[in-house]
Order: structure tokens, then sequence, then C-alpha cells
């Protein structure tokens, strides 16, 4: 274990203890304030003005204590993201070459300038996000989650792209890629090598991203629903908070399609790479995004004879993008959880049947993909 890996270990012991004391504290204040609050609400005429000052001195801490806790568990959650490629994932993959080679690919990617700086710039829209008002009566935190996980596609594809070009095409183009090629290593060795470290900083990236984008939407939802939460009965009150765990459990199954979207692309990307240089590779990337999300409209063109033959096998070869949008159901539509049955809305069960059948979509369309960038690689010269 180097000097890197004992201070990440560290960190994350220490974010830890303070997640669970913030946990307690939270928990003390927050029944400190129902307490108080019911106090304020049937105290005498002569006490009332203290035990309502009480009462919102209680309410504030716990709004307090609450906000630290989210960012505590958010920062704890993207170390603890890390410490699993870290210690787990790359360990393992290095006992093989491939492993070895994607474990290079992954620091190289995951430390370039470049990609720190875009994702820390998509945290930031992230977070900053979470102040902007939409005056939607009522749906702001629906609406920021749909906008977060915007931006978590939005940055991701432009880190995966670049990264993509910097590992490979970049090599090739610099010669690096010989010194890589007199290794004990097949040339669809390298091409796999190079995408599971791609995979690697895409899994990094998506998670610590979707993890700030569930906490702030988390956060943000007491401060929208902070009047209907004040005049709920304790068993509306209940439901409103449901809501929001809810919410934040519905963006599991958009985080994995998210990332399975970006895999996808990024088997694509990892073609291209192979012949084309960074700007041809992120302006074929980005073509390919939109025109792949405009396939669903298909249908409504009413298309006939040669046209619809054409656009039907250009939708045939491109990722049917579609398929990993879901937000609309995970993000504006209720849905039916174990013990929360809601009459007519898609089941919790329903969803992961449905992502287990993305899934397999997506892992044959990586297989392609790859195929084509092992393929072109082959022939590629080095020289």
């Amino acid at each position: 274990m180097n000097k890197a890996q004992k201070i990440l270990l560290a960190i994350l012991a220490v974010l830890v203890a303070i997640s669970v004391l913030f946990i307690f504290l939270h928990a003390h204040f927050l029944a400190a304030a129902h307490q108080s609050s019911d106090v304020a609400s049937t105290a005498t005429k002569g006490n009332h003005g203290v035990a309502e000052h009480y009462a919102n001195v209680m309410a504030r801490d716990e709004i307090r204590t609450r906000m630290w806790m989210v960012i505590f568990f958010m920062l704890t959650g993207s170390l603890v993201v890390l410490a699993f490629i870290e210690f787990a994932v790359l360990p393992l993959l290095s006992l093989s070459r491939i492993g070895a080679l994607c474990r290079v690919t992954y620091y190289e990617g995951i430390l370039q300038p470049f990609t720190l700086v875009a994702f820390c710039i998509g945290l930031s829209a992230i977070v900053l996000t979470t102040f902007i008002p939409f005056n939607t009566f009522g749906e702001d935190t629906t609406m920021y989650r749909d906008i977060a996980i915007s931006f978590v596609s939005m940055f991701v594809l432009i880190i995966t792209v670049f990264v993509t070009a910097k590992v490979i095409d970049e090599e090739i183009e610099n010669r690096t890629m010989l010194t890589l090629m007199s290794k004990p290593l097949a040339r669809w060795q390298v091409i796999i090598g190079k995408y599971l470290g791609i995979v690697c900083i895409v899994f990094v990236t998506s998670a610590v991203l979707m993890l700030f984008a569930a906490g702030c939407g988390w956060l943000r939802y007491f401060s929208d629903q902070r009047i209907d939460i004040y005049v709920s009965t304790i068993a509306g009150r209940a439901q409103l908070f449901w809501d929001n765990d809810r919410a934040v459990l519905l963006m599991i199954p958009a985080f994995w399609l998210e990332l399975l979207e970006m895999c996808t692309l990024a088997a694509i990307s990892t073609a291209i790479a192979t012949r084309y240089s960074l700007a041809i590779n992120m302006t074929g990337i980005v073509i390919l995004y939109m025109v792949a999300n405009l396939t669903r409209f298909l249908p409504a063109l009413h298309a006939t004879g040669a046209l619809a033959a054409t656009l039907n096998g250009i939708s045939y070869l491109l990722p049917y993008l579609s398929n990993f949008d879901i937000n609309q159901c995970l993000v504006y539509r209720r849905v039916s959880m174990p013990g929360h049955y809601i009459a007519g809305a898609p089941t919790w069960g329903e969803i992961w049947q449905y992502v287990g059948m993305v899934s397999v979509y997506g892992v044959m369309y990586i297989g392609a993909a790859l195929s084509v960038a092992i393929a072109l690689f082959r022939n590629r010269e080095l020289i």
C-alpha cells in the first residue's frame, strides 16, 4: 500500500466518523424539534413566547445538522467510490495483463487536467443549480433532479470522449503506442485494457456526480416543500418525507442506465479513436448522440418506401439511446415501492426488469462496438 492509498483510507475513516456523528446529532435535534413544537402548540399564554422561541432554535439546529450530515455523506460516498475502484476493482483486474493496462489507463485518464477541470465544472453546476428557483408551483425539486441528471450526462460524455482520444489516438500519434506494443500484449488486449480503464473513469465520475445530484436534491426538497411540511399532519409529513426518499432511491436505476449509456458511447468512441483525432471523435460522438436520440421519433415521420428502409437501417446500426432514458418515469412519475403501493403506477420490480433487459442490449452493443475497434486497430499502422 503506497502513501496515497494510506492517505485515502485515513481521510475516508475520518469522514465516516464525522458522518456517523452528524447522524446522531440530526436524530437528536429532529426529536427535540418535534417535541418543542408540540410543547409550543400547547403552551399557556405566559409561556407561549418562550416555548415558541425554543422550538425555532431547535428547528434551526435540525436544519443545520441535516445540511452538514448530507454534505459529509456526499463526501464520504465519493471517497467510497474511489476506494472501491482503488482497492477492489483495480487490484482484481491487475492480476492479468489486460488489467495492468487498465490500471495505467485509469490513472492516466483520471489525472488529466482537462478531466479534473470538466469534472469540477460539472460538480459546481450541480451544486449551484440547487439554489436556483424554477417557479414551477411546487415542482422545483423535480425539475432540479431532471436538470442535475442531464448535467451528469453532459459532463461525463465530454470526459469520456476526451479521455478515449487521449489514451488511444494521442498515444498512436506520439508513437508511445509502439513502446506499449513491444510488451507481450496482443492488439485486442490493448483495446480491451484501454476500454476497461475508460469504464473505470466513467464509473467514478458518474457515481460521484450522481451522488451529489441525489444529495442536493434531497436537501432542496425540504426548502421547496417547507410550507407543506409545516402545515401537514404527522401522517402527511411522513408521506412527504417518504416521497423525498423514494426520489433518491429512483436515482439508482437512473445512475445505472446513465452508466450503461456512457459505456456504450465510450465503446464507439474507442473504435473512432483507433483511426481519427480528438476533434473528429468529439464531433462524431456528439452528432451520433443527437441522431441516436432522435431515432425515437422516426414513426412520427410516416416515411414509406426507400426512405423508410434507409432510416430504419440507420436506426438499427446506431445505439437506441432512448432505451437508456427513462427519466420521465423515474423523475416525474410516482412509482409503487414495496410497502407503498400506488394504483396504476409502475412497480420497483418492473423498473429493474426493464433495466435488466436494457443492460443485455447495452452489453451486446458494447461487444459489437469493441469488435469493430479491435478490427480497426489490428490494421492500423503505428509507425
